[in-house]
């Protein structure tokens, strides 16, 4: 019976990230394109779109963990990210564009954090405790999977079919979710015995959290997510104006990192049955430090395609475990675990967009990549100073 619950939540994600896949990479380009904005009207919503991101996954993620059932809560969210897909799709006025997508679509956006959240909660009630990172790291492979066909569909539908039509797919995309949650998923039993005096005591009484080590991995996990939205941001310029190879190129680049992430998150999760969770991911940023080492110092075309090498075990151990170490943190509490590690990229994503606005206006794009460099060490340095979580109590045979 558990079989096909997880199916269902493997491609419950595969569906949420295909209608991310398909509306994000797109929306700039709807924007300059079809609404004729300047480039600062078209970087408006992504800035407003983290911050109410990070806004409405903390406050709702902490709400939730009082909900007895989150599907209903999930499914309303999927409804407006519906509504926000259909306002894309058939209107033309900037503002009202630009306010669904800060307002609206950021706030079915939190439908993935809380489906994750629904994730780690049968997690927790199912599956063997030593399993769960390789479950994780199973689920967020749903999301590469996505992301491998997602832009290049969506791209190709603007093109030939229209925004129109994209945005009416993804629109649908979201309605289907929403149906299949309630329909399909299982409203969760309560915790088992052991777990309620291990890490809740009771629905309403948690066991204290310790703040420093969750300090310590929020801003480690949102320095190395803002270095890899610094990498997607300045590489297309990069290869354009700095090393004369066509931008066109970035996508066949970012494609071979996408195909070879699956693999090595499916493998991080494997291994952390045996290796701790934290050891892997200080293990990605090393890999991440020689991925923005080579770039910097890459010329070549063949040397950025087998950088992606480095590039697959970063992203991929990071998507793959980050969130197991979060909520080896925050036993108890899912929706707030998943919605501390989700605003880690999005608290990423705001202080690498002006990063690199900042160091390419002084420098270069070129010198982005040192800056990753940089940032990628302070945060194995902060990794350093988390100390593994105590394991959870044996389950009961």
């Amino acid at each position: 019976m558990l079989r096909p619950i997880a199916l269902g939540i493997y491609l419950l994600f595969f569906a949420v990230g295909l209608v991310g896949a398909l509306v994000i990479p797109t929306l700039s380009l709807f924007l300059a394109n079809e609404l004729n904005v300047r480039p600062l009207l078209v970087g408006i919503p992504f800035a407003g779109i983290a911050l109410a991101s990070i806004i409405y996954n903390q406050s709702i993620g902490y709400w939730s963990d009082r909900l007895a059932d989150r599907r209903p809560l999930v499914s309303s969210l999927c409804v407006l990210g519906a509504a926000s897909c259909l306002v894309f799709a058939f209107s033309r006025q900037y503002w009202l564009v630009a306010g669904v997508a800060v307002v609206l679509f950021s706030l079915s956006m939190v439908s993935f954090s809380q489906l994750l959240a629904y994730s780690l909660d049968y997690a927790e009630r199912c599956i063997p405790l030593e399993r769960i990172p390789l479950y994780n790291a199973v689920v967020r492979a749903q999301i590469a999977f996505a992301w491998v066909a997602g832009p290049p569909a969506g791209f190709l539908l603007a093109a030939h079919a229209g925004f129109k039509v994209t945005y009416c797919l993804a629109a649908g995309l979201f309605a289907v979710v929403a149906l299949l949650v309630v329909r399909f998923l299982p409203r969760l039993q309560a915790p088992r015995p052991f777990e309620e005096t291990a890490a809740t005591k009771s629905p309403t009484t948690m066991a204290p959290l310790s703040w420093k080590p969750l300090l310590l991995c929020f801003c480690a996990f949102s320095l190395m997510w803002g270095a890899n939205n610094a990498y997607l941001i300045s590489l297309p310029l990069y290869l354009d104006r700095e090393l004369a190879i066509g931008s066109e190129w970035v996508g066949w680049i970012m494609g071979t990192c996408a195909l070879l992430e699956v693999p090595f998150m499916l493998l991080s999760g494997y291994l952390a049955m045996r290796i701790p969770v934290l050891v892997m991911v200080r293990f990605a940023g090393i890999a991440g430090l020689l991925l923005y080492t080579g770039v910097y110092f890459s010329s070549e075309l063949w040397q950025l395609f087998s950088l992606q090498l480095c590039n697959a075990i970063f992203i991929g151990v990071l998507a793959g475990l980050g969130v197991s170490v979060i909520q080896q943190l925050m036993p108890g509490r899912s929706g707030s675990a998943s919605a501390l590690y989700t605003n880690t990229t999005h608290a990423g994503a705001l202080f690498s967009s002006l990063m690199v606005g900042l160091v390419a206006d002084y420098w270069n794009y070129q010198t982005v990549f040192l800056f990753n460099v940089f940032l990628v060490c302070l945060a194995i340095a902060a990794f350093a100073m988390v100390r593994q979580p105590a394991a959870h109590p044996e389950r009961p045979a």
